[in-house]
């Protein structure tokens, strides 16, 4: 079967034989990290940044340890190859691994770590379509520890999203508890004046995308003016362009906002250069 392998604790077994335990800390509180990175011809597309981050987020957290980079990437460069995958979606999950009766024991002696790799049909990161967002009625807590973590317990996440989708928007945008906005669901928030491309600061509350970072270093490559700071909802309603980025996705286009339905983003050529070179960066790496 197509996308039958996967990886768990240090070895490649068929995705029916991967068990993990009932007992393990992931399953009972959430309690680990997880990465999705886009495979771009037979390739995942800056794993090392992903896993970067998801060491330090281990390392924040008292885990003591991290993954071993290069154990994962083995891993990876064989599930690519065994399960025949040339583009599609790469998960790494890990969690603290068993729970032993001591909650706060944060120490991470055993960690479970898994990975999945399949073929999955994405939009072209040259022309992803365009997104409508919605204001998620709920607020980002930026006084929060895993705000800037990637971690397992990612049902406000699932919640806001679905909200969003019932209401007919493709991406939810948050607020913090400031009133000044922090980022999607499963995005990061970018707007664009007067050709200034500005996003909202980490200390706003959210996660820093990987996606995020390669595109603001791709506005400094191409001499585009950045600026990170606190915006509200009235600058983003007022914005020449809107865009979102991704790790699957890349730079999406926003064409609308459902709460200012007169508002409507058409011409957007710095998101368009943006997606362009994000695109040419993941196919032929950075110039």
């Amino acid at each position: 079967m197509a996308d039958d392998w996967v990886y768990l604790n240090g070895s490649i077994v068929r995705r029916a034989e991967a068990k993990i335990s009932p007992a393990d800390r992931g399953f009972l509180y959430g309690d680990g990290f997880f990465e999705t990175v886009r495979i771009v011809g037979g390739a995942p597309f800056l794993l090392g940044r992903h896993m970067e981050r998801m060491n330090r987020s281990c390392h924040e957290t008292g885990w003591g340890r991290g993954v071993n980079p290069r154990e994962v990437g083995r891993a990876v460069s064989e599930l690519v190859g065994k399960n025949g995958v040339s583009e599609g979606y790469l998960r790494i999950t890990a969690s603290r691994g068993l729970y032993e009766g001591r909650l706060a024991e944060l120490e991470a002696s055993e960690p479970t770590v898994f990975i999945d790799v399949r073929r999955m049909e994405l939009p072209p990161l040259e022309d992803p379509p365009p997104f409508v967002l919605a204001r998620s009625p709920y607020r980002r807590n930026e006084t929060s520890p895993l705000v800037r973590h990637k971690a397992l317990s990612y049902q406000g996440n699932v919640l806001a999203l679905a909200e969003g989708r019932r209401r007919g928007a493709d991406e939810v945008f948050f607020l913090n508890s400031r009133g000044f906005l922090t980022e999607g669901a499963v995005t990061n928030l970018f707007l664009v004046r007067d050709g200034k491309v500005l996003t909202p600061d980490v200390s706003c509350g959210l996660l820093p995308g990987i996606t995020r970072d390669a595109v603001m270093e791709l506005c400094t490559e191409r001499g585009i003016v950045l600026e990170t700071g606190e915006y509200d909802e009235a600058q983003l309603a007022a914005a020449d362009e809107v865009f979102c980025t991704n790790s699957l996705r890349g730079v999406v286009g926003v064409k609308a906002i459902l709460e200012y339905p007169e508002r409507r983003f058409a011409d957007c050529p710095v998101t368009r250069l943006l997606q362009r070179a994000y695109a040419e960066w993941a196919r032929h790496g950075p110039e």
